[in-house]
């Protein structure tokens, strides 16, 4: 619990400075760090009351989820929609997942639309990637790939690793943009070397098809086994696929079946079909 209550309250500190309201929030985010619980809650509930947005977003996550206090999701609805009125990036943002997911809230495309928007133009790079999506998908808008493709690459500059992902994917499907498979695979890297998974068992398909970088079952390998190591499915199934035919690597039936398997309990329906093959032939 406490890593995930650390990682929504320890946000923006530096968005705010010089007058009392932050000093709350900091007392909060500190006495929360050194596992004081009710002085945390006490020091956001000050804050929100002096209005202080920060604050009134931190109280309205804890609300929202029963943390430490009494789980009210109206109550944290009113909190965090307080703060997002008051110009707080992160809870605009937050609201917009809200009404994206329905998550205490009614569905509504148009309002997450909204919501994203505002945290967006103060260069909020999860709002901006959100909208970037809104954009490309036409939900809550118009479909419209020149807007997704302007803030996709926005949040990508932020180094946000889905962002970059996604322009790999604008990219490579021509989007928005000449279909391009080398500035394709510069994006999809880009993730990759930030540890997301899915762009790094992306680029070892890039490897192993020679699309938009030199084939080099060598490098695909590599990929794989580092996107596999961390769980990811795809990878693991490709990676039994290597070991299988000694692609990038010598060839191993036991480690390609110890992929396989791994693959499949994650519900993997190609390493399963893989497996039951293998058996078949053995």
């Amino acid at each position: 619990m406490k890593t995930f209550l650390y990682s929504l309250f320890f946000v923006g500190i530096s968005f705010f400075s010089g007058d009392i309201l932050a000093d709350d929030f900091t007392d909060g985010v500190q006495s929360y760090k050194n596992g004081q619980y009710q002085q945390a809650l006490s020091s956001f509930e000050q804050g929100a009351s002096r209005q202080d947005p920060r604050s009134e977003y931190a109280l309205g996550i804890l609300y929202q989820n029963g943390l430490v206090v009494k789980k009210d999701v109206e109550r944290g609805l009113q909190l965090i929609t307080r703060s997002a009125n008051r110009g707080f990036a992160r809870a605009q943002n937050y609201l917009g997942v809200m009404y994206y997911e329905g998550n205490g809230v009614e569905p509504n495309s148009d309002r997450a639309f909204e919501w994203y928007g505002k945290a967006a133009v103060q260069n909020y790079p999860d709002a901006e990637y959100n909208l970037g999506v809104m954009y490309a998908l036409g939900k809550g808008t118009r479909q419209d790939f020149g807007e997704a493709l302007k803030w996709l690459r926005k949040a990508a500059m932020h180094q946000l690793p889905e962002a970059q992902y996604g322009l790999g994917v604008m990219y490579a499907r021509g989007l928005g943009v000449e279909k391009n498979p080398e500035q394709s695979a510069y994006w999809f890297g880009k993730a990759a070397k930030q540890g997301y998974l899915k762009a790094q068992n992306k680029m070892g398909v890039l490897y192993t098809e020679g699309t938009g970088v030199p084939r080099d079952e060598a490098k695909a390998f590599r990929w794989f086994t580092r996107a596999a190591e961390k769980g990811y499915a795809k990878a693991q199934y490709n990676l039994g696929i290597l070991y299988e035919n000694g692609k990038g690597t010598n060839a191993d039936k036991t480690k390609a079946i110890g992929w396989f398997r791994k693959a499949a309990a994650q519900g993997n329906a190609d390493a399963q079909k893989r497996l039951k093959t293998l058996k078949a032939t053995s």
